[in-house]
């Protein structure tokens, strides 16, 4: 019987040769081949649960992201203004629902069984619609929202609650030139003291995890990326390559 990991591995060769190329996005493909390698850090660490993102586009990072998990019993959720484009005050991607489903449909890893496709402004959202008992909470969250500073701030305070014990969160467009809001919004977080801890940044993306888990996966981008270098956000040591 083919395994779960043999399966991730057989959808994740054929999206990033086909897939990934189809779906039009931002994403850069060292970041999908970090989520391959993120995918086994958590299956290994024993993370269990759905995926969550907000801001969606057409999808490109959600499909990664919901290949990651290893069950379509756990729900996973892609949350965009969609239609609502009028809500949309930085501009930041412009997600469309129609073709987001065409590409579950062709891309994804379990042709978007699991998904329910929410069109919402998530600084409007409360967690608690998308709370579930904890070991259904989803084990990856992909933040992409509005990049001004309330979005990204509201968005991470979402990602604290919801996320599962030893799950991870990827934070879009963390230094970037055209969206100083996300950084800003990253310092006034952490300065809360926050339960959700950065582990890695590169590529375009930050990565954060629950106190609790930073450690091992510290020790494990460490060793992933054995030239990458140890710094200091706001007092919190990560990765950065």
């Amino acid at each position: 019987m083919t395994s779960e990991t043999d399966k991730y591995l057989s959808w994740f060769k054929e999206y990033k040769s086909n897939g990934f190329h189809e779906t039009q996005g931002w994403l850069e493909e060292r970041m999908l081949d970090v989520t391959f390698h993120a995918y086994h850090m958590m299956t290994e660490f024993g993370a269990k649960g759905g995926a969550l993102e907000i801001g969606i586009h057409h999808g490109r990072f959600f499909m990664a992201i919901n290949a990651m998990v290893d069950d379509e019993r756990y729900p996973s959720f892609a949350i965009d203004l969609f239609e609502m484009q009028d809500l949309n005050i930085d501009g930041s991607g412009k997600g469309n629902r129609d073709q987001f489903i065409t590409n579950l449909e062709r891309f994804d890893r379990y042709k978007g069984r699991n998904v329910t496709v929410i069109s919402a402004d998530s600084s409007r959202l409360d967690p608690a619609s998308l709370e579930a008992s904890p070991e259904m909470r989803p084990k990856v969250i992909s933040i992409d929202g509005g990049h001004t500073v309330e979005h990204t701030l509201k968005d991470l305070k979402i990602a604290e609650t919801l996320i599962a014990d030893k799950g991870l969160v990827f934070l879009d467009d963390i230094i970037h030139r055209h969206w100083p809001g996300v950084f800003e919004a990253v310092i006034l977080f952490l300065h809360q003291g926050p339960t959700l801890w950065p582990v890695f940044m590169g590529y375009n993306k930050m990565i954060l995890t629950p106190m609790s888990a930073h450690s091992v996966y510290k020790a494990k981008f460490d060793a992933l990326f054995p030239e990458a270098k140890t710094v200091q956000v706001a007092g919190y040591d990560l990765v950065a390559i």
